[in-house]
């Protein structure tokens, strides 16, 4: 579904990412961890056409990627929806962009709204939303144009404990229903082991692929798996990757 191939990424004389190669199917949930600053964020970027690499390709079902494209949804830490706007006129935003017609666009965001648990905040502004509340407007704006990959970036980050713990459930419950493929960076072991099919470490900058962690668990993926034996084997494990990669 989406591959990278040989991505190398260069700021001047600062080299950021080193010949990075891993490919995701069709439906697979991918975490990607690594040190602060390796250059997680920028491998989004560029996976969704957003940067140019210095050298390499990122493809998305073996086409190049060259700019942004609408089969392609991201999701920052930040929810950077405008202020000005309804939680509603925030989800449609793609679509009223795209000129599709008002009342298609209502009637998709109405059932985004349900969908989400937000259909009582509808008419709100960001600034009457929590934390929670807006990070489900901003998931819901990046389905809208219901792109076949998602790309997140510590989407949960800036959440409190419960809420994102209550955020990571509503997104593998997203992710079965509608059988996304998905990469999400986290700084999280814990997030990485509990949502991921797989987990991809890269070293400390310039950063390369160092190790790869498949994920046994089975799903539906429940709270209570975090506290097992085998949880905590695969934590230590992937703690182990991760210092390695440091070094």
């Amino acid at each position: 579904m989406l591959k990278f191939e040989s991505v190398w990424q260069r700021f001047g004389a600062l080299e950021v990412l080193q010949n990075i190669s891993f490919e995701l199917t069709a439906g697979e949930f991918v975490c990607l961890v690594g040190p602060s600053g390796c250059g997680k964020t920028t491998l989004l970027r560029i996976g969704a056409g957003l940067l140019k690499a210095s050298a390499g390709r990122v493809l998305l079902k073996a086409e190049p990627i060259t700019a942004p494209r609408p089969e392609i949804g991201i999701l920052f830490q930040q929810p950077n929806l405008l202020p000005y706007l309804s939680t509603r006129a925030n989800i449609e935003l793609p679509l009223a962009l795209r000129g599709v017609p008002r009342a298609e666009r209502r009637s998709l965001a109405q059932n985004a709204l349900a969908q989400l648990g937000l259909a009582e905040f509808a008419e709100a502004y960001p600034s009457q939303l929590s934390g929670g509340m807006a990070q489900r407007a901003a998931l819901g704006r990046a389905l809208m144009q219901n792109p076949s990959v998602l790309l997140m970036d510590e989407p949960f980050g800036a959440l409190d404990a419960l809420t994102r713990e209550q955020m990571q459930l509503e997104l593998l419950d997203i992710w079965q229903r509608t059988g996304k493929t998905i990469l999400m960076v986290t700084h999280s072991i814990t997030e990485a082991i509990f949502m991921a099919d797989r987990v991809l470490v890269l070293t400390a900058r310039p950063s390369k692929l160092s190790a790869t962690l498949c994920v046994p668990l089975p799903r539906p993926r429940r709270l209570e798996m975090i506290h097992s034996a085998e949880f905590g084997a695969l934590a230590a494990q992937l703690r182990s990757y991760i210092g390695m990669s440091s070094a």
